[in-house]
């Protein structure tokens, strides 16, 4: 006998004895089955107390642990949210920073007409490993022209919408800007170009031009669309290969396109600069 259908017969054995039990409860007889009744049963009645209270107790446990696991499930939330709202924070406070070392860049470098832009995005589903910066042909932009960060040569605009521009960072091995690295003693023309490691290469430098670790490359502004000077980085390297007949830099660049949040397109040099 299974042990749901045995505690349903001991609940109608109790009932029946509970029915006899009144019947002759005024009766001698009655009181003596009456003791000895409830004699007999005291273990049973303490079993099943001991059985309800181990019950009952279950069930506060069970009702606690879902307390405490619902009470988790929403900390759990709520940091997931303040983590969030911290991140964007952070990325604000970034972004107001360099909006105002934009601003003071503009202010103090009047030769240059800037547009401040923000980056809206990044493409990097090809090799290229665009930036997508939220300013357009209706703000003035057009293909070809330098975007700088923080001052420094960031790249140059690939291609124009209305009111958006991919910028090809100037890492990426499709890129190549005409620079001039300066040095004590002097200058070496060249070609900057990206390399496979995310950095850049000075290429096509005369083997007898002044070059050292340390001198700063800047754009020469030949071939037009770039101005001249603008910051590109640090010599870090030199070297040469017998099949080469120019000299080659490495290049520590100023701008890490990945780290930018805001940069400015150089529409122009302003007018009476030379």
């Amino acid at each position: 006998m299974r042990g749901g259908q045995r505690s349903v017969l001991l609940l109608l054995i109790l009932v029946v004895a509970a029915i006899v039990l009144a019947m002759l409860r005024n009766t001698g007889a009655g009181s003596t089955m009456q003791g000895a009744a409830l004699a007999a049963i005291a273990p049973v009645r303490s079993a099943l107390t001991g059985l309800a209270s181990g019950a009952a107790a279950a069930l506060t446990d069970a009702q606690q642990f879902n307390d405490l696991r619902a009470e988790n499930e929403a900390l759990r939330d709520e940091v997931v949210q303040l983590r969030s709202a911290a991140a964007g924070v952070q990325a604000t406070r970034r972004e107001n920073e360099a909006l105002r070392a934009a601003l003071d860049y503009q202010r103090q470098n009047t030769e240059f007409t800037l547009l401040t832009a923000r980056v809206a995005g990044r493409d990097s589903v090809d090799v290229l490993d665009t930036l997508i910066i939220d300013r357009g042909a209706m703000d003035g932009v057009r293909v070809g022209m330098a975007v700088i960060a923080n001052g420094n040569l960031a790249g140059r605009v690939l291609t124009v919408t209305t009111r958006s521009a991919d910028v090809l960072p100037i890492h990426s091995r499709q890129s190549a800007v005409n620079a001039v690295a300066q040095g004590e003693d002097g200058v070496a023309d060249g070609i900057v170009e990206g390399d496979d490691a995310g950095g850049l290469l000075l290429t096509r430098i005369e083997p007898d031009a002044p070059l050292a670790i340390g001198d700063l490359v800047v754009t020469s502004g030949l071939g037009g669309g770039f101005p001249r000077g603008l910051p590109v980085g640090r010599v870090i390297s030199v070297f040469a290969s017998p099949e080469n007949v120019f000299r080659e830099a490495a290049v520590e660049p100023f701008v890490r396109a990945e780290r930018v949040d805001v940069v400015q397109v150089v529409l122009e040099r302003a007018p009476g600069s030379s």
